[in-house]
């Protein structure tokens, strides 16, 4: 698996985390689904979801 081998990881640590950027980004999608709707609501929703995982650089 090279892609493992690339990331230095096992394929658990690999599967934990991709379930838990997975989890992050549908919360994410369903927090930005309610502030369509609602656009008052959750102003922040998209950029925060982006800066779990991509945070702004200095």
């Amino acid at each position: 698996m090279g892609h493992l081998s690339d990331i230095n990881k096992s394929y658990f640590a690999h599967l934990i985390g991709a379930w838990k950027m997975s989890f992050w980004f549908t919360l994410g999608a369903l927090r930005l689904i309610i502030h369509g709707l609602i656009p008052n609501i959750d102003t922040n929703a998209g950029q925060n979801t982006v800066n779990r995982y991509f945070p702004p650089k200095d």
